[in-house]
């Protein structure tokens, strides 16, 4: 998981590089989120659920049913984020900062949990109901695909 996570994360920071801090907060004339945005929620995001698993790793577990996510990474299917970025301008070297903070407490929680504790916990997600710690670590990846195709909308906005 792990290795996904990190070859996510790379594809993600490739996703942005060369992009000015001015490119990386512009948002497009039709509405949306700028770049800078987006990246400012997928840490938010982040941080969110790795204080959730945090929680639930010292209380007492629940097991969750694998569920089906392959939607998360699906951009027809439209969600109102529970976590929304702030508007404010923010600087490529910021955002990286933001983005490896939050990867280092996931890498973190990783080595230190069993995997298999991973399974036997979980959390109440605000779109999929109860799921798995490992499938909570699991979606965090998809999250960030999923906008991964969205930064690469926005680029094409930038490009005109």
């Amino acid at each position: 998981m792990l290795e996904q996570l990190q070859e996510t994360r790379k594809k993600l920071m490739e996703g942005f590089a060369g992009l000015s801090d001015q490119q990386l907060n512009q948002a497009p004339d039709s509405g949306g989120w700028s770049i800078a945005q987006v990246l400012h929620h997928l840490q938010q995001i982040e941080s969110y659920f790795i204080s959730l698993v945090k929680k639930a790793l010292d209380e007492p577990g629940q097991k969750a049913e694998e569920r089906d996510m392959s939607k998360v990474t699906d951009l027809t299917e439209k969600r109102k984020s529970p976590i929304e970025p702030s508007a404010e301008f923010k600087s490529r070297e910021e955002l990286v900062s933001r983005l490896n903070h939050s990867r280092g407490k996931v890498i973190a929680l990783l080595n230190e949990t069993d995997p298999g504790t991973l399974l036997e916990k979980s959390i109440l997600h605000p779109a999929f109901g109860k799921l798995s710690l490992k499938q909570t670590l699991e979606f965090i990846g998809s999250h960030e695909l999923r906008h991964i195709g969205q930064i690469e909308e926005i680029k094409q906005y930038l490009r005109g």
